[in-house]
């Protein structure tokens, strides 16, 4: 299965498993696609536009890459909207590092982000958005 997931803008070298994930996708500096079965990084998905709220926040192309679900910690509504849209899964993680993510898909321990916690304090706190 092909994974996006939101990565820190910091991140030099985003293939290490200690290479930490952003909290809120409005948050990520870039976005890579892994592979759910080795958690191989299989190339960035671009950033396919921005979120029409007050955040501005980047949204992942969720067309181009051949995506079959995305994960993170936590969405916000648009990217949630879009990603039903394009019939794609949000998988909620609680995964700090890449690594982390990586055990939990292969445990088949993520499940699907639901509408009523998909706003995440982080962006809040964060100063981006409201």
């Amino acid at each position: 299965m092909r994974v996006c997931v939101p990565l820190l803008s910091s991140v030099n070298d985003a293939s290490g498993n200690d290479s930490p994930l952003a909290t809120h996708f409005g948050l990520a500096g870039r976005f890579a696609v892994i592979d759910s079965e080795n958690g191989e990084i299989l190339a960035d998905c671009p950033v396919g536009g921005v979120c029409r709220g007050p955040c501005g926040c980047p949204l992942p192309d969720l067309s181009g890459s051949k995506l079959d679900a995305i994960a993170g910690r936590s969405v916000g509504f648009r990217l949630l909207q879009l990603s039903r849209r394009a019939g794609l899964p949000v998988l909620a993680s609680a995964a700090r590092t890449l690594g982390e993510l990586r055990r939990e898909l292969a445990a088949d321990r993520l499940r699907p982000l639901s509408a009523a916690t998909c706003v995440s304090n982080a962006r809040a706190a964060s100063g981006r958005g409201r």
